[in-house]
């Protein structure tokens, strides 16, 4: 396991990601200085666990104090690039998805949620995207690196 910034685990490495894929993770660190209240922000599947193709989207869960203001107001969105377009939206409960398309043809999905996502013991949605693959960007509290230390603890 490698560290990020903040010095929470992560599971691998996202060096040699192509161009447009690291600008949206740089772009997703950018989003607590943008909006008050988030508190953790995590890349999630293929590209988490190295498995990204040439056709694969960017998956990111973002907690968030209030959820309510990310999902209420989409201004946040154009930090993606400002000719993102929004293209989907999906419910999966305690996670609300946003899907984004990239004028470079990228899709971006965006999942909001509260802390209460990353609660304990995790619902098993939760646990089956952390055993997939996560790579937390953002974890000031440390929500993330719990659940990954539940989830998987080797």
């Amino acid at each position: 396991m490698g560290l990020e910034d903040s010095g929470h685990p992560v599971d691998v490495s996202l060096d040699g990601l192509p161009a447009n894929v690291g600008e949206v993770l740089d772009a997703a660190r950018l989003l607590p200085r943008l909006v008050s209240g988030v508190v953790g922000i995590a890349a999630v599947g293929s590209w988490a666990r190295a498995a990204g193709r040439a056709d694969s989207d960017v998956d990111l869960v973002v907690l968030a104090n209030e959820p309510s203001r990310l999902l209420d107001d989409r201004s946040w969105l154009t930090i993606f690039g400002n000719e993102a377009v929004l293209v989907g939206e999906r419910n999966f409960g305690l996670l609300q998805e946003r899907r984004l398309r990239r004028p470079d043809a990228l899709e971006v999905e965006v999942g909001v949620a509260g802390p209460e996502w990353a609660a304990l013991p995790p619902d098993p949605g939760t646990a089956r995207v952390v055993r997939e693959g996560v790579h937390v960007l953002f974890d000031p509290e440390g929500l993330f690196a719990e659940l990954i230390r539940v989830v998987r603890p080797d």
